[in-house]
C-alpha cells in the first residue's frame, strides 16, 4: 500500500477571472480533498509551506471555497474561490463600497476610503485576493506619519475614525484635503502582497497625453482625490488601470493611440462620516495617433438616472450593488467594477444614449429589500436586472411582477436560542463568474417569505454565517413560478457529500469526491465540512474540528489511518474488495449545541474502474496522482443518509411520539445503484449507554419512517440517533449522531426555568 502525491495542476471555472486558490495551511497525513465545493469554484490548491516530505505523508489539497479577512477600515469580506465576495459592515455602520477587478486580483474599497486611495491610502489594503493568498484574516498595517501624528488600530477604530474625519470634511466641503488623521503620510499592508500590477507598455508605441478631468456637481473640477478608471478599449492590454487619481478634479496620463472607456463612481458624505449618495459616470473618447493632446471628461452632473424599484408588495431597499463590465473589442475585460450601498442611500447613473461601438458593455442592477416592519410576516426581495448589451438605459426605474419571481419559503432553525446570523444571496447572470452581496444580520430561529427574480438566464447561491461558521448552497437556476421550501441548519448536522445542483452548468468543475479511477481510490469529506438536511455545507475557515480520526480497511488489514483527515486518496489492488470507511469528528462550538460528535461507517465493494460512470465535467484523481478527466472514472457505491427529523426551528420535539424520515441514496456520479432495502433507526435518551430501535415504516425510493416514543423522564434533555441504511447490493452506512436533538422541557420544567 502507498500514497501518490497529487500534481497540482489548476482547474478554473471556464472564462472566470477570479480569484486565485486559497490556501487553509492544513497539512494532513494522507491526500485529502476537497469535497464537494460548487462547480466550477475550485482551482487547484498552490504548494504548501511546510509540506511534509515523507512519500507516506503528502500534503492536501484544501477546501478553496473562502476565505474571510477584515480590512483596514473595519469591513469583512469573505472572498469565494470564483471571486464572489460578501462584505459585512463593521459594527455601527453600513458596509457601501466599490469593487475593482484586475485580472485574479478583487479590490473591495470602502467609500469612505476613496478620497484618500493611492494618496494616503494604499491601494493593496484593499487587494482581498492578495490578503488571502497571504494568509491574513485581519489587515495589519505599516503607518508612516509625521511626528506626533498616529493612525488608529486596523479595523473597526481605523474606520470609525476615517468617517470621522471625513463627516467634519464633508461639512467643510472639502473631502479628503486635509492631512489624514492630522498627519499621518501613508498606510500600507504589512504584508507581502502583489499590490497593484503595472499595465505592460510595449516600447514600439508612442505614447500621447491625456487630461482627464473630473467634475462635480455644480460642474466644476471634484476637490480632493477622486479615483477612477480607464482603459484601452480595442487592447486592454495595451492599457488598463483601475486606480488612477484625480487631484482636485484633474490629472494627466500617457497612453497610446486608440479608443478608450472610463467609469467613476464618487461619493457624497454626511457629517456623521457616512455615504449620502453615489454618482456613476462614464466617458468614452479616442485619442488620435497625431501627436496632439486630448482632454476626456468625466462628468457627474450627467449621472442623473436614480435606480429605483418597485415590486408586488411593499419592500424597503437594503441593499443595491450596480455591476458595470467593458469589454474590450478582443472581449478581454478592460473595466470590471461595481457600487455596493445599503440603508436606501440613493445612486445615480450616466445613461447611454446609444450602444458602445469598440467592445461591449454590460449593465446590471441587483437590491436586497426587505417587507416593512409593521408587516404580519416577513419578506424579502433578491432581483437581479440587467440591462440592454451594450448600453445603461435612460430609464434606471426597475418594475417587477408577480410573474417574474420564484418564492423560497425559508426557515433558518438554530439550536441556540437568539444566535446571531448573517445571510447573504449572491446572484449571477449568465455573462458573470462572480457575485457580490452585502450581509444581512438577523436572529434565529426565523421565518421568512423570500421572492427572488431576475433577468433571463439568473441563477443564485446562498451564504449563510452562524456565530463564526459559514455555510453555502450551491448554485441553482431562478426559476420564475416556482414555489419551494428551504430550511437552513436543520440538524442533525453531520459529515456527508455535497452534490451538484440540480441544472448546474455543463462547464463547470467538479471533484469527485468518491470514486475510483484504474486502480485510485478516492475517499473525500472535505476540510473540516460538515452538511445539513437540506445539503448546505460548512466552509473550512475558520474550523470548528477539535478532533477527528479517519480509517480505510479492507477485510482485516487497515489501508490507512490517521488523526485530522478528511479523507485520502490511495492506491489499491484491482482485485474486486469489500472496504470499509471509518469516519469520527468532534466539534466544540458555543453558537450550537447538538450534533456536535459524531461516528460514522460506510461499507462498500469496489474494483478495478476501466469504465465512466460520472459526468463529462468531472475531475478525478488517477493512478499518477494527478487531477484529470472523467475517463474510466467511476463513482463508488457509497451509501449516504438524508435526514428529515420532526423537530421544531429550535432543534426540540416533545416528548410522547417522535419520528423521523430518512432518505439513502449515493454519492453523485453512482449510475444504476443498488435500491436501498433495508434501514434501521435507533434512539438513545442517555447519552448512548441504551438504544431503542424504532418502528420502520418503507416509504419507497429509498425512504423510511421511523417511529418511537419519547419518554416523558427525557423532557429537557438530549437525544441521540443511529442510523443505518443497507443497499442490494450490501453497500451500507451507519451513522451515530450524538445530541441529534433536544426534547423539549415539560410544563413543570419550562416554567422553573422561566
Amino acid at each position: 500500500m502507498w500514497y501518490r502525491r497529487i500534481r497540482q495542476t489548476a482547474v478554473r471555472r471556464a472564462g472566470a477571472r477570479g480569484a486565485r486558490a486559497l490556501v487553509s495551511g492544513c497539512v494532513l497525513a494522507a491526500l485529502g480533498l476537497a469535497a464537494g465545493p460548487a462547480p466550477g469554484a475550485l482551482a487547484a490548491p498552490a504548494p504548501m509551506s511546510g509540506a511534509a516530505t515523507d512519500a507516506s505523508a503528502v500534503p492536501v489539497a484544501p477546501e478553496t471555497t473562502a476565505h474571510t479577512v477584515t480590512l483596514v477600515t473595519g469591513e469583512r469580506v469573505t472572498l469565494r474561490a470564483d471571486g464572489s465576495v460578501v462584505v459585512a459592515p463593521r459594527p455601527g455602520a453600513e458596509a457601501d463600497y466599490v469593487t475593482r477587478r484586475l485580472d485574479n486580483d478583487v479590490f473591495v474599497i470602502p467609500l469612505t476610503a476613496l478620497p484618500y486611495l493611492g494618496r494616503t491610502l494604499d491601494p493593496a489594503l484593499f487587494n482581498v485576493s492578495a490578503l488571502a493568498e497571504a494568509g491574513v484574516t485581519t489587515t495589519p498595517v505599516r503607518v508612516e506619519a509625521a511626528e506626533g501624528a498616529t493612525a488608529p488600530p486596523s479595523g473597526h477604530a481605523f474606520g470609525a475614525a476615517l468617517a470621522r474625519q471625513i463627516g467634519a470634511e464633508a461639512a467643510k466641503g472639502s473631502v479628503g484635503e486635509d492631512p489624514l488623521f492630522g498627519g499621518v503620510t501613508s498606510v500600507a499592508p504589512a504584508v507581502a502582497t502583489d499590490g497593484l500590477p503595472e499595465t505592460p507598455r510595449p516600447s514600439v508605441r508612442a505614447y500621447h497625453t491625456v487630461k482627464v478631468t473630473v467634475l462635480g456637481t455644480d460642474g466644476k473640477p471634484l476637490p480632493g482625490t477622486t479615483s477612477f478608471a480607464l482603459a484601452n478599449a480595442d487592447d486592454a492590454a495595451l492599457y488598463q488601470e483601475p486606480f488612477l487619481d484625480a487631484v482636485d478634479g484633474e490629472t494627466r496620463v500617457e497612453v497610446p493611440a486608440g479608443h478608450y472607456t472610463a467609469m467613476v463612481s464618487a461619493p457624497a458624505f454626511d457629517s456623521a462620516g457616512e455615504p449620502a449618495g453615489v454618482r456613476m459616470a462614464t466617458a468614452e473618447f479616442t485619442v488620435p495617433d497625431s501627436g496632439t493632446g486630448t482632454e476626456a471628461v468625466l462628468d457627474l452632473r450627467k449621472a442623473t438616472e436614480r435606480v429605483t424599484f418597485s415590486t408586488p408588495r411593499p419592500a424597503e431597499e437594503h441593499q443595491l450593488i450596480l455591476h458595470y463590465l467593458r469589454q474590450d473589442a478582443k472581449g478581454a475585460v478592460a473595466v470590471n467594477g461595481g457600487v455596493g450601498v445599503s440603508g436606501g442611500s440613493p445612486v445615480q447613473v450616466q445613461p447611454s444614449g446609444r450602444p458602445v461601438t469598440t467592445g461591449d458593455l454590460r449593465f446590471n442592477v441587483y437590491t436586497h429589500r426587505k417587507a416593512p416592519a409593521d408587516a404580519a410576516t416577513p419578506y424579502s426581495y433578491d432581483l437581479k436586472l440587467a440591462n440592454p448589451v451594450g448600453t445603461i438605459a435612460k430609464s434606471q426605474h426597475y418594475k417587477v411582477t408577480a410573474r417574474q419571481l420564484a418564492t423560497v419559503r425559508t426557515n433558518y432553525h438554530s439550536d441556540t436560542p437568539g444566535r446571531a446570523q448573517e445571510v447573504a444571496r449572491l446572484m449571477y447572470l449568465p455573462y458573470e463568474t462572480s457575485g457580490e452581496a452585502l450581509s444581512e444580520p438577523f436572529k434565529t430561529p426565523a421565518r421568512r417569505t423570500e421572492y427572488v427574480g431576475g433577468s433571463a438566464g439568473a441563477s443564485y447561491a446562498d451564504w449563510l454565517k452562524a456565530g463564526e461558521r459559514r455555510f453555502v448552497s450551491q448554485e441553482q437556476p431562478l426559476v420564475p413560478g416556482r414555489t419551494t421550501t428551504v430550511d437552513w441548519l436543520r440538524g442533525p448536522l453531520v459529515p456527508g457529500f455535497t452534490e451538484p445542483a440540480r441544472g448546474a452548468a455543463a462547464d463547470g468543475t467538479w471533484y469527485c469526491s468518491a470514486c475510483r479511477k484504474g486502480d485510485a481510490l478516492t475517499f473525500s469529506l472535505g476540510t473540516a465540512t460538515v452538511t445539513d438536511s437540506a445539503g448546505h455545507h460548512v466552509l473550512a475557515v475558520p474550523s470548528d474540528i477539535t478532533s477527528s480520526h479517519f480509517a480505510v480497511v479492507s477485510g482485516d488489514t487497515t489501508l490507512y489511518e490517521g488523526d485530522g483527515v478528511p479523507g485520502g486518496v490511495l492506491t489499491v489492488p484491482p482485485e474486486q474488495a469489500p472496504y470499509t470507511v471509518v469516519y469520527d469528528q468532534t466539534r466544540t462550538n458555543g453558537d450550537f449545541r447538538q450534533s456536535l460528535t459524531t461516528h460514522t461507517e460506510w461499507t462498500f465493494a469496489s474494483g478495478h474502474s476501466g469504465g465512466q460512470t460520472v459526468p463529462d465535467n468531472w475531475t478525478c484523481v488517477s493512478e499518477a496522482g494527478e487531477y484529470e478527466g472523467p475517463a474510466e472514472c467511476s463513482a463508488l457505491p457509497v451509501v449516504v443518509p438524508h435526514y428529515r427529523l420532526d423537530a421544531g426551528l429550535d432543534g426540540t420535539s416533545p416528548a410522547g411520539d417522535g419520528h423521523l424520515v430518512v432518505g439513502f441514496g449515493h454519492v453523485p456520479g453512482v449510475v444504476a445503484p443498488p435500491a436501498v432495502t433495508k434501514a434501521r433507526v435507533e434512539v438513545s435518551f442517555d447519552d448512548g449507554e441504551r438504544w431503542t430501535a424504532a418502528s420502520i415504516t418503507a416509504l419507497g425510493k429509498g425512504r423510511f419512517r421511523a417511529d418511537w416514543t419519547t419518554p416523558d423522564s427525557a423532557a429537557g434533555r438530549d437525544a441521540s440517533l443511529r442510523v443505518t441504511g443497507t443497499d442490494a447490493g450490501g453497500n451500507a452506512v451507519t451513522q451515530t449522531v450524538k445530541s441529534a436533538f433536544t426534547v423539549a422541557a415539560g410544563e413543570s420544567e419550562a416554567a422553573s426555568e422561566s
